[in-house]
């Protein structure tokens, strides 16, 4: 089988049989052959080292495409609010709140047959309360409000990173009093301020008859997040 290498001036294939390149003319002799030789080893040295470096951009490609996928998956997982909220009970019809600040209302609750008892009256008419609930380890803020589809959404009523245990409706937000860090009132979804990763920490609750009911143990068992 006859040797392929290149012509040294102008890389036009060639045998080792041809004598003269048919495309410049240059004539073929040992020295130039050696050349060509070197020429073509030059070549295919170069035509490796494109194709690991296509390899490495195809495989570097990949891996972005995998990892932008996880944060895609793990983005449009349900939080754990989301999966609290969708399950409370719906009391009474859409809710309305004004664009100025709506603050809480201070209640009582008590606990009975092992769950915390709030009146749902009291709920439907004002909206957004706050009470505390005293256990063996001290007082617990606890704060229900309505949203504005018209479902009860228990939680305990502290805004963790600063402290705060007050807050205020304003529009379709829930705000907290202290530092202003602000979440969507249905979904308790962040929208601004340092202290957003840790809104009031949802408690499930349902309703019975004319209460609202808390499991005591969710409560008494809660730990803060940060």
């Amino acid at each position: 089988m006859s040797k392929i290498n290149y012509c040294p001036r102008c890389g036009t294939q060639l045998t080792d049989k041809i004598k003269h390149c048919p495309e410049c003319g240059l004539k073929i002799e040992g020295d130039n052959l050696k050349d060509a030789d070197v020429n073509n080893n030059k070549k295919e040295k170069v035509f490796q080292s494109d194709k690991k470096k296509n390899r490495s951009v195809y495989w570097l490609g990949a891996a972005v495409i995998v990892i932008a996928g996880l944060i895609i998956i793990y983005n449009r997982q349900p939080t754990k609010e989301y999966s609290i909220i969708k399950d409370q009970p719906q009391v009474t019809n859409s809710v309305s709140y004004p664009a100025t600040q709506y603050d809480e209302t201070y209640t009582m609750a008590f606990a009975k047959n092992g769950n915390i008892i709030l009146p749902l009256d009291l709920v439907k008419e004002k909206k957004m309360v706050k009470f505390d609930f005293l256990s063996n380890g001290g007082k617990i803020p606890l704060l229900a409000y309505l949203t504005e589809d018209g479902k009860v959404i228990t939680a305990i009523s502290m805004c963790e990173p600063c402290n705060s245990t007050d807050f205020h409706i304003q529009g379709s937000n829930l705000v907290c009093n202290s530092c202003g860090t602000t979440w969507n009132l249905n979904n308790l979804n962040a929208v601004s301020g340092s202290c957003s990763k840790y809104p009031p920490d949802p408690i499930p609750s349902k309703v019975v008859g004319k209460e609202i009911q808390i499991d005591e143990n969710l409560v008494t068992n809660w730990k803060r997040r940060v």
